[in-house]
């Protein structure tokens, strides 16, 4: 039976996801800069159990909230977050959920991404109304450019000749899933279908194919992902808020370069 993205047994996939599919050190940096900038006790609320935002606030000794639509997810996530802040959970959806509190700092990594095309404008309609008059949403998003081409076989020569020494996943996972798109999304099972055929061909290796198919649970897994252009997600965000910045991380991936930024919005 295929599983969604929503199931207990993907978030345990969530260790072997490391930056570039998490915020790097870097955008953590510019996230703590932007907390402090609103004075004491900022009110801060994550979409979604992201574990580098609750240690982030956790340092900054600032209380949180977060909105899930998975407890268990939010409990298992929590095993790697070092320095505990003070968090109330509150278990609903992004789109539908509408918190009555007013928020200086609404946080979210990937949320667009995981989405369905047709529903970010609600999502991003729910979290202008739940932001101060001049508080900021920063959400980090996985983004494509016109013209952005890649074919399986060019992906992995690519990744042997120049970047293995940034690992598998962050060395071929987006190229490949802009291989695998259709009309904007991917789903993640067929993710695996493009590293199985390369297996096949003897371009990857047994284990590279496990990697994939266990560690990053790409296989037998119906994990729908929303990919955007970058001028077509601007126009977006542009209809709800005013675009402050756009901070891109300064981790040493090039062939990443500005391809995962992270925005910040104030309502309009």
């Amino acid at each position: 039976m295929k599983q969604d993205w929503r199931s207990r047994e993907f978030v345990c996939c969530w260790k072997y996801y490391l930056p570039p599919a998490r915020a790097s050190p870097s955008d953590l940096r510019f996230i703590k800069k932007k907390i402090l900038e609103k004075g004491k006790n900022p009110k801060v609320l994550i979409l979604g159990s992201t574990p580098e935002y609750r240690e982030l606030c956790g340092k900054l000794k600032i209380p949180i909230k977060l909105l899930d639509f998975s407890k268990k997810n939010y409990k298992y996530l929590a095993r790697e977050v070092k320095h505990k802040p003070k968090e109330t959970f509150i278990q609903g959806n992004w789109l539908d959920t509408k918190l009555k509190e007013k928020f200086d700092i609404i946080l979210g990594d990937n949320v667009i991404n995981m989405l369905k095309k047709k529903d970010i404008p609600k999502l991003l309609k729910n979290v202008s109304h739940m932001l101060e008059k001049d508080g900021l949403f920063m959400p980090r998003t996985y983004i494509r450019d016109k013209g952005e081409h890649y074919t399986p076989e060019q992906i992995i020569k690519e990744y042997r000749e120049k970047n293995y020494r940034y690992g598998l996943y962050a060395g071929t996972a987006r190229a490949i899933y802009i291989t695998a798109l259709k009309n904007e999304h991917y789903v993640m099972n067929d993710l695996y279908k493009i590293v199985k055929k390369l297996y096949k061909k003897g371009l990857i290796t047994k284990k590279e194919l496990e990697f994939y198919g266990k560690n990053l649970g790409w296989e037998n897994r119906n994990f729908n992902f929303f990919m955007p252009l970058r001028e077509k997600l601007n126009k977006l965000l542009s209809k709800y808020f005013k675009i402050v910045e756009i901070f891109n991380c300064s981790e040493t991936f090039p062939f990443l370069k500005n391809k995962i930024p992270l925005h910040v919005l104030r309502r309009k």
